[in-house]
């Protein structure tokens, strides 16, 4: 396991939480009011250094221009987009203005079958293959250990759509309203004892819907999108309602939040700064994080991880410059947040990225992203582990962050020159600090590698076929104190999809 240096321990903050209630409603409501005057205020102070700058420069991928109403995953210089099922977009655009508004109707209809040669944890997005001496156990009485469990996986509720808002007329000189909803099918699923098909019929997920400001190089967006440091995920068919290398490398979440994205050219590099506050998730069910099944409304404190007093610090820097005729971009990123494990003890979260889009010829492309953190559960690194905790029910007499590294690269290579033959090949791996896990806290390592063909039989429907080899890694502790190699598991699953894209 890699050493990381920089592990954050649990602190104490006595002086704030000592303070009266009233004192600190006004601690933190000045907190409060200084961000927002940061975010929101600091572009209209800015607007006066924007006048006659050239309006033609990067723009943030995760959301539309407020001139041309699109689909919010449009690739861009500074942030090449990661959503692009496959990477280009149809041209076909289902939209039209209604009084003042323009809007745009988008969306992907994907059909997947999967195979796999051992049972899967997420089964139809895998995310890591399950020890193979786990047993599982057929109604008949029988059972197989979990590396021989073939199963077959039809699905269709990864199909997403969404609407885009704009102003009919945009102003040159004036702030551009746009929004945008987009959703799923990936949500819960109905229970019905009368109806076996409810393991199908699957509700709508809210994926992202924000609003946003733009107005030359300035855009203030507010609503749930893409959390700022890790904004590439792997071209997959197979992972849409999670990404893939969720828990194998690529970190990844979407949260509420309130940010500013600022864009400049330097001559022919252009750069991107963004900066925010998130919504403060933890879902740690270690510790009370997960909120009730069934309820839609979150209990007091730790209805949903907001075990916190401030939210989630997000701040990431891209700069993009003209390379091998297309356009190279090389970010970096950090988050930081605390989470409250006790009346007057906070564990840090915390995590430095970056990600790279490198063209190495006309045809060939390198894109990937590197992380090294602790506590970042929120957004499912250390193979969704956060914290380590004993004993093995509260009250707890040890609590510890588990730091983590790890990442994920992919190569694209366009086969013929109409884009009509796309192959992806990529790893990525998501590596724990062994000696901060504790007994139910094992997971050790989660590594993955796949290949993909991508075909586009037309304009708007692509053919995919992946296959992907994952080794999962765990430890173990026969004894206090003493920690020993686990149970492993690997699994191969081979992906078929079908997908209309309008």
């Amino acid at each position: 396991m890699r050493d990381l240096s920089f592990q954050k321990v649990a602190r104490e903050r006595v002086p704030i939480a000592r303070l009266p209630l009233a004192g600190r409603a006004v601690h933190f409501a000045a907190r409060a009011c200084a961000i927002l005057l940061a975010i929101v205020i600091a572009p209209l102070v800015l607007n006066a250094q924007i006048a006659g700058r050239d309006s033609n420069s990067p723009r943030d991928s995760r959301a539309s221009s407020s001139a041309t109403v699109t689909s919010p995953s449009l690739n861009t210089a500074a942030n090449p987009s990661p959503q692009e099922y496959p990477e280009e977009k149809s041209k076909t655009k289902l939209e039209a203005v209604v009084g003042a508004i323009k809007l745009r109707f988008y969306g992907t209809v994907l059909f997947n079958m999967s195979f796999s040669d051992s049972d899967e944890v997420g089964q139809e997005v895998p995310l890591w293959p399950l020890p193979g001496i786990v047993p599982i156990t057929f109604p008949d009485g029988t059972t197989v250990p979990a590396g021989h469990v073939h199963d077959t996986v039809f699905t269709a509720r990864q199909s997403i759509f969404g609407f885009n808002f704009a102003p009919a007329k945009t102003s040159d000189n004036g702030w551009n309203p746009s929004a945008v909803i987009e959703m799923d099918f990936f949500g819960t699923r109905p229970s019905d004892l009368f109806q076996p098909q409810g393991r199908v019929f699957n509700q709508p997920r809210l994926r992202k819907g924000y609003l946003q400001l733009e107005k030359g190089n300035f855009k203030v967006v507010a609503g749930q999108d893409d959390m700022i440091i890790s904004p590439l995920d792997p071209i997959s068919l197979s992972h849409v309602g999670v990404p893939l290398g969720a828990t194998a490398g690529d970190l990844w979440a979407r949260l509420p939040q309130l940010r500013l994205d600022v864009t400049h050219n330097f001559g022919d590099t252009s750069t991107l700064f963004q900066i925010g506050i998130l919504r403060p998730v933890f879902g740690d069910p270690r510790l009370g994080d997960i909120p009730q099944p069934g309820t839609s409304l979150d209990t007091a404190f730790s209805g949903f991880g907001e075990r916190a007093s401030q939210p989630f610090y997000q701040a990431r820097i891209a700069a993009s410059h003209p390379f091998r005729g297309s356009t190279a971009t090389i970010g970096l990123g950090g988050h930081f947040g605390e989470e409250a494990v006790g009346a007057s003890r906070k564990i840090d979260s915390w995590a430095f990225a970056f990600d790279f889009h490198i063209p190495l010829q006309s045809r060939v492309t390198l894109r990937g992203e590197g992380f090294v953190g602790s506590n970042l559960a929120p957004f499912q690194g250390g193979i969704v582990q956060g914290v380590a905790a004993a004993p093995a029910a509260a009250p707890f007499t040890t609590i510890q962050p588990i730091g983590a590294g790890g990442g994920w690269g992919e190569l694209t290579f366009r086969a013929t020159e109409d884009n009509k033959n796309i192959f992806y090949l990529g790893a990525g791996t998501d590596d724990p600090r062994n000696h901060q896990l504790l007994p139910g806290t094992t997971r050790a390592k989660n590594t993955f590698a796949w290949v993909s063909y991508f075909r586009k039989l037309t304009n708007d429907v692509t053919l995919s076929l992946e296959w992907s080899n994952w080794q999962f890694r765990t430890v173990a502790f026969p004894a206090p104190g003493v920690e020993a190699k686990g149970p492993s598991g690997r699994g191969n699953v081979i992906n078929i999809a079908l997908a209309y894209q309008f």
